[in-house]
C-alpha cells in the first residue's frame, strides 16, 4: 500500500476572486453603513417632529384654556374652511346643465349668483319682450335641478333705444350632493 502525503500546511494561496469578493462585502458594508447613519439622523428627525406635534396638541387640547383671541380667530377659521367646502361640493355641474338646457332665443344671461349656503341661485337676464321673458322663466321651471322658480323683478330698460326687459328669477337650487 502506498502512502498518503497529507499536508495540512501548504502555502496560503490567494486568488484574484476571492479578493475581489472581499473587496466588494468591504464596500457594501461601507456603503450599507452610511445609509444606516443616514436613515437614523432622518428618524431622529421625524422623532423630533412628532414630539413638537404632540406638545402642540396637547396645548390645544379641549380641557385646556386658550385665550379669547385664539378660540375667535380658530372659529373663524372654521367657518371659512366649511364655507369653502360647502362651495367646493356643491352640484355645480346640474346647475349649468339646467340653465344650460333652459336657454332661449331672445333672452341674454347676464348673471348667475349662487348662495349654495342657503340653496339658492339668483339669475339676472335681458329678454327682447315679455313674451321671451315668461318662456324663459318656463324653461327654469321645467329643469330637475330647480325649484320654486319665480321672476323676483322685471324693468324696461328705458335709455337703451332696444328696450329690452332687464328681470331677475331667483330658484332653489339642490346644491348639496
Amino acid at each position: 500500500m502506498r502512502a498518503l502525503n497529507l499536508d495540512y500546511q501548504a502555502g496560503a494561496r490567494s486568488s484574484a476572486i476571492g479578493a475581489a469578493v472581499l473587496a466588494v462585502g468591504v464596500f457594501l458594508a461601507g456603503a450599507t453603513l452610511v445609509e444606516y447613519r443616514s436613515v437614523r439622523e432622518d428618524l431622529s428627525a421625524w422623532e423630533a417632529r412628532v414630539a413638537e406635534v404632540r406638545a402642540a396638541a396637547k396645548r390645544n387640547a379641549p380641557g385646556v384654556a386658550r385665550a379669547p383671541r385664539d378660540r375667535d380667530a380658530t372659529a373663524q377659521e372654521v367657518k371659512l374652511a366649511r364655507l369653502a367646502l360647502q362651495r367646493l361640493s356643491s352640484r355645480w355641474t346640474e346647475l349649468f346643465v339646467a340653465l344650460e338646457s333652459a336657454r332661449a332665443d331672445g333672452v341674454a344671461l347676464l348673471a348667475i349668483e349662487p348662495d349654495p349656503a342657503r340653496s339658492v341661485v339668483r339669475l339676472t337676464a335681458e329678454a327682447k319682450s315679455a313674451e321671451h321673458m315668461l318662456a324663459y322663466v318656463e324653461r327654469l321651471q321645467g329643469a330637475d335641478a330647480l325649484a320654486n322658480v319665480t321672476l323676483a323683478n322685471h324693468q324696461i330698460k328705458q335709455g337703451d333705444p332696444l328696450k329690452p326687459l332687464r328681470f331677475a328669477v331667483v330658484a332653489s337650487w339642490a346644491s348639496q350632493p
